[in-house]
């Protein structure tokens, strides 16, 4: 086959088989080094949009210090460290940059860590620290302000001690049922609060029930004051509205009430609740340390899934590498 390929390669002009030459290359090597390069581009413009500042003492006296490849190395005048513009993001020192966007088209798709490993090549261990690396990073940034009408509402998942000594209760196989049925310090509560514009926070808030103090601690400092808060009759719901000091419309469902005034209701909150759990449960048992970071994956994508597919992938990488944040292996097993 090669043979006839080489034989009608050399019946075509230059041009022709620089033509082809492209067109087996991108056929045989899919990373693109132009997409890699341009997405660097934004990252530095996203990263240093204020001016480039030294990403280990926030110094703005820098001096360019030569390439290493194609990337500009910095010289720091005041802590004399150099960096780049990947420096104390999650592909620091990344042994394999090549793979770094189809790694990115994986997350927004959702994939599970096997599939991930053997779709790269990569070791299952480097797929699942990657994942972590990119979510601690992701959530450094800054939840929105929740505005206007906020819905909020909690949902419970079992605690899970993946990787952990069990030493507060007897270990258990993954599907059998809690000792405790309904909800119990066994659950882990995620408190949702979600405004009318689509920003959405979601956060482990505590075991069991609630209390309108671990409410607060969990997204209190994300609500404008001027908001309305928007639940179903619970007391710790009714509580964290005054301890705000919030304006408070209640949802009776125990009386299929669904929607009052014709405005005020929870079904965004709830839906999401459904989107969530149905997402999460490809994972197959999230361990309780992580789950943050996957409640953050999560509603990532659900506040750009008006994008398109690249552009979300865009994102992602360009979101994950915004701040400066020196997160190594180590960090991940000892949190």
């Amino acid at each position: 086959m090669w043979l006839d390929v080489y034989e009608e390669a050399n019946e075509l002009t230059k041009e022709e088989q620089f033509e082809l030459f492209n067109a087996l290359k991108n056929d045989l090597f899919p990373d693109e080094p132009d997409k890699i390069t341009k997405l660097l581009k934004s990252i530095r413009e996203s990263r240093f949009s204020s001016g480039i500042a030294c990403v280990h003492c926030g110094s703005t006296a820098i001096k360019r210090n030569g390439k290493y490849k194609t990337r500009q190395r910095y010289l720091c005048k005041d802590c004399n460290k150099t960096f780049n513009d990947m420096t104390n993001t999650p592909f620091s020192g990344s042994r394999y940059p090549e793979k770094w966007v189809k790694y990115m088209e994986m997350m927004v798709e959702g994939y599970t860590l096997p599939k991930i490993a053997k779709r790269l090549k990569i070791h299952i261990s480097t797929a699942f620290y990657w994942r972590h690396k990119i979510l601690n990073a992701l959530r450094s940034l800054d939840f929105a302000q929740l505005q206007g009408i906020i819905e909020s509402d909690e949902t419970f998942f079992r605690e899970s001690m993946k990787g952990k000594e069990v030493t507060h209760r007897k270990p258990k196989k993954r599907k059998t049922p809690d000792e405790k049925r309904g909800i119990s310090d066994l659950k882990i509560a995620v408190v949702v609060a979600q405004d009318r514009n689509n920003n959405i926070i979601a956060l482990k808030a505590g075991t069991g029930r609630v209390k309108a103090e671990e409410i607060d601690a969990a997204i209190g400092k994300y609500i404008d004051p001027s908001s309305l808060l928007c639940t179903d009759t619970a007391t710790n719901y009714k509580k964290f509205a005054k301890l705000k000091g919030l304006q408070h419309e209640t949802i009776n469902e125990r009386q299929k009430e669904r929607v009052k005034k014709g405005i005020f209701h929870v079904q965004n909150v709830n839906n999401f609740h459904s989107r969530l759990k149905t997402w999460i449960r490809r994972f197959q048992g999230v361990a309780t340390k992580y789950l943050d970071n996957y409640l953050y994956w999560f509603r990532w994508l659900e506040i750009d899934k008006h994008l398109s597919f690249e552009k979300q992938v865009e994102q992602m990488l360009i979101s994950s590498c915004q701040k400066s944040n020196h997160c190594t292996v180590s960090h991940l097993k000892s949190a």
